[in-house]
């Protein structure tokens, strides 16, 4: 399968493919992250600084426990394909630090010496046939208004006492936060594949699902959602491959990892010939 790579597309993919909940495989690994005394230190200012830059704001900074990208393979499995993913901890602190605020410095720190929080977010297909994302809010830290994917990232909360960790369950967990939506409502949902964000480098794991409801359903239930301030609105386009770069065109702002659950939604709908038909007609606008 050839990657993005050919194309100037804001994302690199690392994984791609469909693979249900049985086919997903995430280990923990307690190593901690590879640093050095000038990246701790980059680290300790920065976050210094956005806390300063937030007190006063609606902006929203927690230095919550994460999940890191370690690394990761696609296995075959009988007819079909495995995905293993290995992480290990990290902290929103660090990736403010790093991801979000010196990803200029990737090539000088190296970027396996980032955070790199793995995200669980959703592309949700609506009952009415729209794909459905979310404009995000000024309280959150990256990306505010900017269309993105429903979700959120990988915790050290979605860790058993076992030791397994449900991506699944991380991705069910947003989608109640954000959406109120149960599982219910979801039907289908899987594992599409892993992705990279070319600007702050960031890893997202990426999860689809069709809704058992339309998309102004949609509406109306993430209006009693609890954490519904995350976005200013829903935001839809219809399911169709001609849809796709118009809207990436048109909707305005919209972060790389959406623009990335796109081609990813429209490369397994509608095959490789549309992902590099549609590359190039995104590269030339």
């Amino acid at each position: 399968m050839a990657d993005a790579a050919s194309h100037p597309l804001p994302f690199v993919i690392d994984a791609c493919g469909s693979f249900p909940p049985e086919t997903v495989q995430v280990q923990y690994s307690p190593a901690s992250r590879p640093t050095t005394p000038e990246i701790e230190a980059a680290i300790a200012v920065e976050w210094e600084r956005q806390l300063e830059l937030a007190r006063g704001t609606d902006r929203v900074l927690f230095d919550g426990k994460l999940l890191r990208y370690v690394s990761h393979r696609v296995c075959p499995l009988g007819g079909g394909e495995t995905f293993e993913l290995t992480v290990g901890p990290t902290c929103y602190r660090d990736f403010v630090g790093t991801n979000l605020f010196n990803r200029h410095r990737a090539e000088e720190f190296g970027r396996q010496r980032f955070a790199n929080p793995v995200g669980t977010t959703a592309t949700l297909v609506s009952a009415d046939g729209l794909i459905c994302y979310g404009r995000r809010s000024p309280r959150v830290s990256y990306h505010a208004g900017h269309v993105h994917t429903f979700g959120g990232a990988l915790e050290t909360a979605d860790q058993a006492a076992d030791g397994s960790i449900d991506a699944f369950a991380s991705v069910r967990r947003e989608l109640k936060e954000e959406l109120e939506l149960g599982a219910g409502d979801l039907e289908g949902l899987s594992c599409v594949g892993l992705i990279r964000d070319r600007e702050i480098h960031q890893p997202e794991m990426l999860f689809e699902a069709r809704l058992r409801m339309t998309a102004e359903e949609l509406g109306r239930r993430w209006q009693s959602a609890e954490a519904r301030d995350e976005h200013d609105e829903i935001v839809s386009l219809a399911d169709r491959p001609e849809a796709i770069v118009p809207f990436i065109r048109s909707c305005g702002l919209i972060a790389p990892v959406a623009i990335g659950a796109l081609f990813i939604h429209g490369r397994l709908a509608w095959g490789e010939d549309w992902f590099h038909a549609a590359a190039r007609d995104f590269s030339a606008s």
